[in-house]
């Protein structure tokens, strides 16, 4: 059995069981904070905790895995070789931010400045790197107000969209790490549970090979085939199948949707006809 840490509250827990459900692990949640639920479905239990914790119950192995912030993979010192995979959700960035009104020239502005923040370590590493000597106030809320009640003259902390900046009067000027949730995992996994880690994130990389993908079909007379496959993309190549009449073929393949609608405009000149798109869920190689 394996057991699985996830956030225990906010969107990120949401998301969490979102993704568990595309992968097929199906969880029953009857209360409003649950603690542990198991998988009716799949050989995985879930442990709900707060997000700082699951770092370090990843690590001494009381979750076999669990899925975090990348900042907080690198703020609690998870190894890089304990990080499975990036799972392309809760993207932001851990930024820092100065008041809107300030004209900002450069890093050395911070030089002897107080910054509020979260996540110190993060902030000291960065700063080092940039041999940048400012003072660190360690707050885990009301970060963003810091500046307006003279806490600390900057700030530095997760942004998502900026809307929260804007409503601040702050403004981003540095990028300290961009951020995603990622997959990490103990060092000291048993084998069978390793092999339900190997099925986990074979069904994860289905889902995310889907992503921005579509399965396009259409029928092309014959005489246009080769001219027709020369222009279609493929994960291996077109299926070609043959139909009732014999002079027109089925065509199947399947198409990043950023490139669907400037292939179809090209298809449309050999007479494609009975076009159908279809969202895909999953994707194996």
């Amino acid at each position: 059995m394996l057991r699985i840490a996830i956030q225990s509250k906010g969107r990120m827990m949401q998301e969490c069981i979102d993704l568990l459900g595309r992968v097929g692990v199906e969880l029953t949640i009857r209360e409003a904070n649950p603690s542990l639920v198991r998988s009716s479905n799949f050989p995985a239990e879930v442990v709900f905790l707060e997000k700082e914790r699951i770092p370090e119950c990843v690590a001494n192995g009381v979750a076999d895995v669990g899925i975090v912030g990348e900042y907080l993979a690198k703020m609690y010192h998870t190894p890089q070789e304990c990080i499975v995979k990036k799972l392309g959700f809760d993207r932001c960035t851990i930024s820092l931010a100065i008041p809107r009104d300030i004209k900002y020239k450069g890093i050395e502005w911070f030089i002897g400045k107080s910054i509020a923040t979260p996540y110190p370590e993060l902030v000291a590493k960065f700063l080092r790197s940039r041999n940048i000597k400012a003072t660190l106030r360690s707050m885990r809320e009301g970060v963003y107000k810091a500046p307006k009640l003279g806490l600390a003259e900057a700030i530095c902390d997760r942004v998502h969209s900026g809307t929260m900046l804007f409503s601040e009067n702050l403004k981003e000027v540095e990028t300290v790490m961009t951020s995603e949730a990622v997959l990490i995992v103990t060092n000291e996994l048993s084998p069978s549970k390793s092999m339900i880690l190997d099925e986990f994130v074979q069904r994860i990389d289905a889902v995310q090979n889907a992503v921005g993908k579509k399965f396009v079909m259409m029928h092309i007379e014959k005489r246009y085939l080769d001219r027709v496959l020369d222009i279609l993309p493929a994960l291996k190549s077109p299926m070609v199948t043959p139909i009732a009449d014999d002079e027109w073929v089925g065509v199947s393949t399947v198409m990043d949707e950023t490139r669907l609608w400037d292939i179809i405009e090209k298809l449309k000149m050999y007479g494609v006809e009975n076009m159908v798109i279809i969202p895909i869920e999953k994707v194996i190689y």
